[in-house]
């Protein structure tokens, strides 16, 4: 007699189990997510709290956090911050930051619209950016990794003057093998002026691609020593001692082509150094200046001793000796921060 038996039935759990890692995975994630983005909401209402005990306010008319799943995006409508007494103050139509949510060291920040900067003195001015005006700030355990602008199609009203700028590219980064030091370069394609220098009216008011490259040395000291004001950056190297190096400076203003590099030490409230300048097309330099009647004997004098030393690609070197810049021995203008 042959007896029977039933067949098992095959386990359907191996089809079912991808479904669930995924779904595990995509569970943790979201909560991930979600604890993350309160953080940072959280770290944003300390951060305002800390400007309240100081003094200052940042208020908005709207906050929103999004970007799930793979990006945090908090933006606030019309921001504005007000500095401590005698500080400046800021405030914009909107501003966007963005972080990739596996590269929390990395901000995306955008400003469309108008800003108005008010300073300590109580002299506002304002920009416009497009749509296309961005930073970029990185930074790390040791403090700022990089920080980068790109304005697009820019306007600017500063001291009662309008300015507009195309272009905008500026990026700045402590060395690596320095970190006191910073480096700079930046760039643009055209920068418009409302009118051209009462001095030098022959430049015009339309600067071409320009590019600066040069390094701060011992810059984040002196930083610090300021108060974190930039503008107390020269004043305390002057004081505690600094170098600035321009490796590369390519000016395009009006009939003006300008190449110029420089070093200098900063100490004892002194700059020494030297600048070494170059102008291509001379001529035409030279007629504009004759034609606008600014061909007097000392710029004769500059003139004929630059122009033929920037043939063939050479550059003439104006020492700077205790503040002034010389052309030869005639003393062309004196740098900020002399003592006399």
């Amino acid at each position: 007699m042959v007896s029977s038996s039933t067949p098992k039935k095959k386990s359907r759990f191996g089809l079912f189990l991808p479904f669930v890692l995924l779904l595990l995975v995509v569970g943790a994630w979201s909560a991930w997510w979600h604890v993350a983005s309160g953080r940072i909401d959280q770290a944003v209402d300390e951060w305002i709290s800390e400007q309240e005990a100081q003094g200052a306010a940042f208020t908005y008319a709207g906050r929103h956090m999004g970007g799930y799943p793979f990006r945090f995006e908090l933006v606030f409508d019309q921001p504005a911050y007000s500095g401590r007494p005698g500080e400046a103050s800021w405030e914009g139509d909107r501003a966007e930051f963005v972080m990739q949510a596996w590269n929390l060291t990395h901000m995306i920040g955008r400003m469309p619209g108008h800003h108005v900067i008010t300073g300590a003195n109580g002299i506002r001015n304002s920009v416009d950016f497009d749509g296309h005006a961005a930073f970029s700030l990185s930074w790390n355990k040791a403090g700022l990794n990089r920080f980068g602008f790109q304005s697009g199609e820019a306007q600017a009203l500063v001291g009662g003057q309008v300015y507009e700028i195309s272009n905008l590219s500026l990026n700045l980064a402590p060395r690596p093998e320095s970190p006191d030091d910073l480096m700079i370069a930046a760039q643009w394609d055209k920068l418009a002026l409302e009118a051209a220098p009462v001095a030098a009216p022959y430049l015009g008011t339309e600067l071409g691609p320009s590019r600066l490259i040069g390094e701060v040395r011992s810059f984040f000291p002196a930083y610090e020593a300021a108060g974190r004001e930039v503008g107390g950056v020269w004043p305390m190297l002057l004081e505690d001692g600094g170098e600035v190096e321009v490796a590369q400076l390519l000016l395009d203003w009006g009939p003006l082509d300008l190449g110029a590099q420089a070093n200098l030490t900063l100490a004892n409230g002194r700059s020494n150094g030297a600048f070494k300048v170059r102008i291509e097309n001379a001529d035409a330099l030279k007629q504009a200046m004759i034609d606008t009647g600014h061909w007097n004997q000392q710029e004769q004098v500059v003139f004929g001793t630059l122009a033929p030393a920037s043939r063939d690609g050479g550059f003439l070197t104006l020492p700077v000796i205790d503040d002034t810049v010389f052309v030869g021995p005639v003393p062309l203008g004196k740098l900020p921060g002399s003592r006399s």
